[in-house]
């Protein structure tokens, strides 16, 4: 038992200088410096007994909007579970952040294992938790979310090995849930990891001789994914019309265009806490990794080696050589007549987003080649060489993992109305609907057209005619008790598909022609219920339907009997 687990301890022991900056006390500051504000409205959201959670209120400069119809909601759930056992808004996000940090590792091991060998697995695991890019996905981009597609691609990758390796139902259930979870926790790093991940069933898939049978278990696992997932992935497909998201997302700062890598960033790049921008004087770093490098290098030189001495081995060496390089064509400007031609990837707005994919692979070709140093029969030469390459990646990269300063704040410096009206409002706005009053900032960016004294004070505002009691407000359910001689009620919400206005129980046409398409309805003299409510809408219905329908074959594929009797 204790050699079994083993690599474990040992892997949990040499993450500590990647998760050890999250003991400080307090927080630090990031470019994504809103997941505290997220988690935040994502509780107050649950709270308020929307589920799934879509519609936010506290952003959006306080006129509130569908942030988790759009945006990938897995980290703040998980973040949720720590904070409803009573855990810090901080303390459950840095949590999540040291658990983020395991699991890549975790998952990794478990993938090279199936190639490499305990040895291979732990050193692949080492070195993708030492990528550079892990650290400045987390440290210094605070992007939360893609920091998690580390936890979830060697967690698909290793799940689609089992199911085509042992063909077995209970791996087709966890093939959909990894792939459903990789999809919610960063849903553009899943549209580019498509082609890795149908070349890698290929690549597993052309040797077998039931070619049939694996082919139908893998496509019934990816049908399920898309089932499962299908309440996210459908309406924010198809809804992302009626929001700025295309005109900030593909164009402007955030154009593909302006953040190509060079090569020589690859190899050397000055570690900063700065911004990309276009040329070479960026304010972070895009290296590989010196070390990752030197040994996905010396992989293909070995797959090259394994092919003439005619060894089954050169197959895997050089499909993740192959993975390596192509991750490094498209994150370079070698690849921008590929963007140019491919507007969905217009949406992933920066191409060194696939240096993701060169940590995963660069750490397999190192792995590969440990496998084979812990072949050498003098066992002191043998582990004297794997704890010298492993203590190398961690002493080489240690210093990269940890933020620019630490801030001395509490939960309360993060959900002040201030803070979630203004500042984290203005952070990030791209889904806000279309049709808002908008300008350009001195930059030629889009900004909301909004200042500081137009932030609402109240849920609603009439005219004088009305007096207006409010009755219940939530994030997605207002209600109002109104009299007066009749006049015009204005609710401090921007409209967007889904919301519904009810007087006295009868549907009523909801006027959002005004400068922020604020729902507003008139109310006739008398005394009435006002209701505005945010529903799901027949696209979002059908989307729930699907992730239900699919979670409960997920259950049945579980529980039925494997062999059926015949009579």
């Amino acid at each position: 038992m204790f050699k079994k687990l083993l690599p474990f301890f040992l892997l949990l022991f040499l993450s500590f200088w990647a998760v050890f900056p999250l003991f400080h006390s307090g927080f630090f500051p990031m470019h994504d410096d809103e997941q505290i504000a997220r988690l935040f409205e994502l509780n107050q959201t649950l709270s308020a007994g929307q589920f799934p959670p879509r519609w936010i209120d506290g952003l959006g400069f306080g006129f509130g909007y569908p942030f988790f119809n759009f945006y990938p909601p897995f980290v703040y759930y998980f973040g949720e579970i720590f904070h409803l056992l009573g855990i810090s808004l901080i303390d459950s996000t840095k949590i999540v952040m040291g658990l983020g940090f395991l699991l890549s590792g975790l998952f990794s091991y478990l993938l090279a294992k199936e190639f490499f060998g305990k040895s291979g697995g732990l050193v692949t695991a080492v070195f993708y938790l030492y990528a550079p890019y892990h650290s400045l996905d987390l440290y210094v981009r605070g992007a939360l979310a893609e920091f998690y597609a580390f936890v979830f691609l060697p967690a698909v990758l290793w799940s689609t090995f089992k199911l085509i390796k042992e063909r077995n139902r209970n791996w087709l259930v966890i093939n959909s849930c990894f792939l459903s979870l990789l999809l919610l926790s960063h849903n553009l790093i899943a549209l580019i990891f498509l082609p890795f991940y149908f070349a890698f069933a290929g690549f597993l898939v052309l040797p077998k001789k039931d070619k049939k049978k694996i082919i139908l278990s893998f496509l019934c696992s990816f049908m399920l994914f898309l089932g499962l997932s299908a309440y996210f992935w459908l309406p924010a497909l198809l809804e992302r019309q009626y929001t700025l998201v295309d005109q900030i997302l593909t164009g402007e700062l955030a154009s593909y265009k302006l953040h190509f890598v060079y090569l020589r960033q690859f190899i050397s790049s000055p570690w900063g806490y700065g911004g990309s921008i276009y040329g070479l004087n960026d304010g972070i770093s895009f290296e590989v990794g010196k070390l990752h490098l030197l040994l996905s290098f010396l992989g293909g030189v070995f797959g090259l080696y394994l092919f003439l001495k005619k060894r089954k081995e050169w197959q895997v060496f050089m499909f993740y050589v192959l993975c390596f390089m192509f991750s490094l064509f498209m994150a370079s400007f070698y690849s921008q007549f590929i963007w140019d031609k491919l507007q969905p990837l217009w949406y992933v707005q920066f191409p060194w987003r696939f240096l993701v994919f060169t940590a995963l692979f660069s750490s397999l070709l190192a792995g590969g080649l440990a496998s084979y140093v812990s072949k050498i029969r003098q066992p002191f030469t043998k582990w004297l060489m794997l704890a010298f390459l492993i203590a190398f990646v961690v002493l080489l990269n240690r210093d990269y993992f940890r933020p620019a300063r630490y801030l001395e704040v509490t939960d309360k410096d993060y959900t002040t109305k201030e803070e979630l009206n203004w500042r984290v409002s203005k952070m990030s706005f791209e889904y806000v609907p279309k049709g808002i009053a908008t300008v350009l900032s001195d930059i030629q960016t889009t900004q909301v057209d909004i200042k500081r004294e137009e932030i609402p004070i109240n849920s609603f505002v009439s005219d004088g005619r009305l007096q207006v009691k409010e009755k219940q407000i939530l994030p997605h359910e207002k209600k109002y008790e109104v009299f007066g001689e009749g006049g015009k009620l204005t609710v401090n919400t921007y409209n967007f598909p889904g919301w519904e206005v009810k007087i006295d129980g009868q549907k009523t046409k909801i006027d959002d022609n005004n400068k922020f398409k604020l729902i507003t309805v008139a109310v006739p003299k008398g005394s009435h219920l006002v209701e505005v409510v945010f529903n799901d809408t027949p696209l979002r219905t059908l989307g729930n339907f699907a992730s239900v329908i699919s979670f409960f074959s997920l259950i049945m594929l579980l529980f039925l009997p494997k062999h059926e009797k015949r009579s």
